[in-house]
């Protein structure tokens, strides 16, 4: 009787004990621009941008709601365990944190033996034991002189940059499937924000280059069937079927889809993207009269329209997105070669100027292709005089936060003007603007130039190239023999062109016309190199150049190599001739 009370009592200490450490701490970290509202174990709180928080949370299954300005951000079970000390819930993985060990001889600290422990991109870790959480260790501890020897001490830090250093860690460290998750999930959660989603495209594509485009084709399709109602996520999936030459078997699906769900709009306007003329245009046009209030039958009109030349057509949509469509400043761009190709060029400039100059005058850095659309609309970067005020405020503005007089050079080289080397020299290699702004200058001189260039260029370097500077390249590259070199220009580009349709192109079995999902840059560029190419064979390229000539609305790469890319010979010309 004795033993078995002192049992039942044993057991209940220990039942006592558990229930008194049946909490364990977890720190609440958001490293977001905009606040974020959290529900977990029964409590709500705000963490604002760039805030943490500890809190006592319930042991077992745990449901997190992460709530933004906007609406949900994410909802996940997270999974707190017995282990002793804390746990670290990242939101969607975005803060840069790191866990290592500071060690200490004779109370300085010491340089670490290994290197930190990369805890971005995963949003919920046990860390154990921190003795500093978040905070700075010391640098010395006071001296006494009994004390001697050396000892540790664990340090949970967050380094600088947000979201955008974590995913530069994953990648460097060759965790592309880790950045394309994280990039994935802050894209679901962050849609309209531009970097996100060319981190999204580049983490993607660098799946495909270092694991394979199968891998990269997993990903996509896994989040297209996670996310069927999510365009971008079909986009995604489109891209990396047609780069794996998979065109017919992507018509297919969505036929089959459709009947399915006949009454669906984004299954119809994804069908609309992949038929040919007439029926996708009809489609389209069907679907804008039948669904008046939906934006996206219009979006994919006005750029069939764009395609067909039909400008009047294509800008009374394109004034009506400007009033209320939220996608609109990814149409701008269109809107400005609508207005030009009708004559209305100044007018371009000024209403671009209109909806930049606000944000320019606010907080917020204008968006660097707000800002080289304009230059191109006025045809150069000069900041110099009264006439140029609204230049010099546009650079000023999205110089914000970026290497000093890099926006200029950019620009500059983007247009095929001069570009102030001393001032580009001071500018980090590694910059992407600074990687634009040399492959940008190196195709100014010629194809092969550009070839050592992108040597150095990184898929989110390239992006600030432009897809019709990658679309030429690829396609030249291609021209020249060097299948290699085309193949990873053209995935870095994030054209809609597979690898092979470029070759069918180049070799006459497809036309240009007839891929509709390309705009006039691209257009301009595969002309341009199918006119190279009849001068390389020694043919008539006269009417080819002036289809190239008509396509160029706006000055770029391809006016770039017009201006300065010497014509190809023919192979039995003598050395010495000079090009026609």
């Amino acid at each position: 009787m004795l033993l078995g009370g002192i049992g039942v009592c044993a057991l209940t200490i220990v039942a006592g004990a558990r229930s008194l450490t049946s909490n364990a701490e977890v720190v609440f970290v958001n490293a977001l621009d905009l606040p974020v509202t959290v529900s977990a174990g029964g409590e709500h709180f705000t963490l604002a941008a760039n805030e943490h928080a500890s809190h006592s949370m319930p042991m077992g299954p745990l449901d997190v709601d992460i709530q933004g300005e906007k609406g949900t951000l994410t909802h996940e079970t997270v999974f707190v365990t017995d282990e002793s000390g804390l746990f670290v819930y990242n939101v969607l993985g975005a803060a840069p944190l790191y866990q290592t060990t500071v060690t200490y001889s004779d109370r300085s600290i010491n340089p670490p033996e290994h290197a930190p422990l990369v805890l971005a991109g995963t949003s919920f870790k046990h860390v154990g034991h921190i003795d500093y959480v978040l905070t700075n260790p010391p640098e010395s501890f006071p001296v006494r002189k009994r004390d001697s020897g050396t000892f540790s001490r664990t340090h949970l830090g967050q380094a600088l940059g947000g979201w955008k250093t974590s995913y530069g860690w994953l990648v460097s460290t060759h965790r592309v499937a880790e950045a394309a998750r994280l990039a994935e999930g802050l894209r679901e959660a962050l849609p309209e924000t531009p970097e996100i989603e060319l981190a999204a495209v580049a983490a993607r594509n660098l799946v495909a280059s270092e694991e394979g485009l199968h891998a990269s084709l997993a990903v996509s399709r896994a989040q297209r069937d996670a996310h069927p109602d999510d365009i971008e996520a079909h986009r995604m999936w489109m891209h990396d079927m047609r780069r794996a030459g998979r065109g017919d078997e992507l018509h297919a699906y969505y036929q089959a889809a459709l009947e399915r769900e006949p009454g669906s709009v984004l299954l119809a306007v994804l069908l609309a993207r992949l038929e040919p003329e007439p029926a996708g245009t009809e489609r389209l046009e069907a679907l804008v009269r039948d669904h008046p209030g939906e934006p996206l039958p219009r979006r994919a009109l006005v750029g069939r329209y764009m395609r067909q030349q039909r400008w009047a057509e294509a800008l009374l949509l394109l004034d009506a997105m400007e009033q209320g469509d939220p996608d609109y400043p990814r149409y701008q761009d269109m809107h400005a070669e609508a207005l030009v190709a009708l004559g209305r060029r100044q007018e371009a400039a000024r209403r671009l100027s209109e909806r930049l100059l606000p944000v320019a005058d606010s907080k917020d850095a204008v968006d660097l292709e707000g800002v080289l659309l304009y230059a191109k609309l006025v045809g150069h970067a000069s900041q110099k005089g009264s006439a140029n005020e609204v230049m010099r405020q546009l650079i000023e503005s999205a110089q914000k936060k970026r290497p000093d007089g890099i926006v200029a050079e950019w620009l500059a080289a983007s247009l095929g003007h001069f570009v102030d080397a001393a001032k580009l020299r001071a500018v980090p290699e590694d910059h992407a603007l600074s990687v634009s702004t040399r492959v940008l200058m190196a195709l100014a001189e010629e194809p092969e130039f550009a070839a050592r260039a992108f040597v150095n260029a990184d898929f989110v370097g390239f992006h600030r190239i432009g897809r019709e500077a990658g679309t030429l390249l690829a396609a030249e590259f291609e021209r020249l023999g060097d299948a290699a070199l085309s193949a990873r220009v053209l995935d870095a580009s994030s054209a809609e062109l597979g690898y092979g349709e470029l070759q069918d192109v180049l070799s006459g079995k497809l036309p240009v016309e007839s891929l509709t999902m390309l705009d006039w840059g691209e257009r301009a560029a595969l002309h341009l190199v199918l006119a190279r190419q009849l001068d390389a064979r020694g043919q008539d390229s006269k009417a080819a150049y002036a289809v190239v000539k008509k396509e160029v609305l706006l000055p770029g790469a391809v006016s770039i190599a017009l201006q300065n890319w010497d014509r190809p010979k023919p192979s039995n010309a003598v050395a010495g001739d000079t090009a026609p």
